[in-house]
């Protein structure tokens, strides 16, 4: 008798244990900055409703055989590994995954993370990953054993029952009469995630529509009288968000640098005003970015973005180049085909290969953008009897994980020397520690790299004519500067001619290097801005709106 009693509780003891463990699978948050996870006090409604349905079950069949355990233990590594993605997607990216999209970029932003790790380092990683799996494999497998095992005891499976059947009408009822607030008793659903999944696939394949382009008003004509056949330079600034102006964190080191490439560039004659506008991506994915402002369209994901690429749809690009602009694309990262420049209309791709880049790798990347712009001063702006440019520059040096960052050479007319040097100190060191406070710092040093390079090459050797339109592609990952927060950017113009720097201030830019705090619109809106601005006589601008 005292042996089946010490066996009751011991067996109810471990089906106390396995429903813990099976509840924290479900409910666990995210460790922010990191890939970590911590335990929450909360309930998981599938974990109820898995529970009613396993005392169901065994009430009408008797004991569930391994076909039972096998379908229910399926089920948990699902939901656990779903609720993984849940809650460290956004936290790190700052948005919600998309798996259908994201999964193709896995890949290539492994490859970035682990550049240049020595080879043991991700074998050993490679063999922790395994073990982890194995380990939650395990765990899940024997607390769904005990699970299963606990409900043979009719009054255990009738106290289960009650309970999932409790939780289930306190969720329901939350949801029914929001004033209840049982949101602080349980956990997002992970099914409603992999039901958004799910759903996202069948929108990107099945019911697919690609005729919301055609029927978007085109982008306008302009003749850019403006310019007087000045060039324009349109440069994305990789990952440089709003933050930079916002967060304390960044805006504060990184006050002194603003201010003095402010003054720096005013006593050397130019002029600048600056805005914010929506990015239409965050944390990542910045062609949808530089997709948005060349169409005129929000491009928020790579199905958009496919649509465009086959549609007949003019580009910025194409305006310009109608207006009789060479249009050249600066691409220090791209180092395969990108059918996308036939597409926008560029006569000229600068992409990996044709730079010619002879010296130490920095990164994944390996070009420094200081040399890339230099390149492109000697083999395009530099040339006699040349029509004007419109020349398109996404940055490099500041993607994540925003190092190693190369020095910055002042004498630029000394680069090719440059290139001979060693490759910089500490460059596998943040790859060793992927981690929020040594990605931030990184970050305001990438910031700072890109704001001399710009000051640098605008003092030195930039046409006195030009245009230059300085924006960021989207905020760095959440990882760096959090999660919620906006999909601002800042947009900086500079010009010799104070009329064309008046002429963004009507359309609501602000003197200087600090924009103001609304944005103008999404980034997309920035491109038709753009034409209207520099037609002659300037176009009918309307109000900005929208964003993303």
């Amino acid at each position: 008798m005292r042996r089946l009693i010490r066996q009751g509780t011991t067996s109810t003891l471990g089906g106390l244990v396995a429903l813990f463990i099976l509840n924290s699978a479900l409910t666990f948050q995210n460790r922010w900055p990191t890939v970590g996870v911590r335990w929450v006090p909360e309930l998981s409604v599938e974990l109820a409703a898995l529970l009613l349905g396993l005392v169901l079950a065994t009430s009408w069949r008797g004991p569930l055989g391994r076909g039972w355990r096998s379908a229910v233990l399926a089920t948990f590594v699902v939901l656990t590994l779903g609720r993984y993605l849940d809650v460290t997607a956004p936290a790190l990216m700052g948005r919600s995954i998309h798996l259908y999209w994201d999964s193709q970029h896995v890949p290539a932003v492994a490859a970035l993370l682990l550049d240049r790790v020595a080879g043991w380092r991700v074998a050993l990683g490679g063999v922790a990953l395994l073990a982890s799996l194995a380990a939650l494999f395990a765990v899940l497998r024997w607390a769904v054993g005990a699970v299963i095992a606990a409900l043979v005891r009719p009054l255990v499976r009738h106290a289960v029952g009650v309970l999932a059947l409790t939780l289930l009408v306190l969720y329901g009822a939350g949801r029914l009469n929001p004033h209840l607030s049982t949101d602080t008793l349980f956990a997002l659903p992970v099914t409603a995630m992999l039901a958004e999944q799910v759903e996202g696939v069948l929108a990107a394949t099945v019911f697919r529509d690609d005729r919301w382009i055609a029927v978007q008003p085109p982008l306008p004509a302009s003749n850019l009288g403006r310019m007087g056949r000045g060039d324009v330079f349109v440069i994305f600034f990789e990952s440089q968000g709003a933050l930079v102006f916002d967060d304390p964190r960044f805006a504060a080191p990184l006050a002194g640098d603003f201010a003095a490439l402010e003054r720096s560039l005013t006593d050397a004659g130019w002029r600048m005003a600056s805005a914010r506008v929506e990015s239409s991506t965050f944390g990542g994915l910045s062609w949808l970015a530089h997709s948005s402002l060349l169409s005129g369209l929000r491009i928020a994901d790579q199905g958009d973005y496919y649509d465009l690429l086959a549609s007949s749809r003019p580009t910025l690009v194409s305006r310009f180049a109608a207006a009789g602009y060479r249009c050249v694309a600066l691409m220090p990262g791209l180092r395969h085909a990108w059918p996308e420049g036939r597409f926008y209309g560029f006569d000229q791709i600068l992409n990996a290969e044709r730079l010619e880049y002879r010296g130490p790798a920095y990164g994944g990347w390996v070009i420094p953008d200081q040399y890339s712009l230099y390149r492109l001063d000697r083999t395009e702006v530099r040339l006699a009897g040349r029509p004007p440019l419109f020349v398109f520059f996404p940055t490099i040096n500041s993607h994540a994980p925003f190092a190693p960052i190369p020095p910055y050479e002042a004498d630029w007319n000394r680069f090719d020397t440059r290139l001979t040097a060693s490759a910089a100190a500490g460059e596998v060191g943040l790859n060793e520690r992927l981690d929020g406070a040594a990605l931030a710092a990184a970050y305001v040093e990438s910031v700072r790299y890109n704001l001399a390079v710009l000051g640098g090459y605008l003092r030195q050797h930039a046409p006195a004519n030009a245009l230059f339109v300085v924006l960021g592609d989207h905020q760095p990952p959440a990882i760096v500067g959090g999660r919620e927060i906006s999909w601002q950017v800042p947009v900086h113009v500079f010009s010799r001619d104070p009329g064309l720097i008046g002429a963004f201030q009507a359309v609501g830019f602000q003197v200087g290097m600090t924009p103001g705090p609304a944005a103008l619109g999404g980034i997309g809106e920035l491109g038709l801005l753009l034409l209207r601005v520099l037609n002659d006589p300037p176009s009918v601008i309307p109000h900005l709106g929208g964003g993303a």
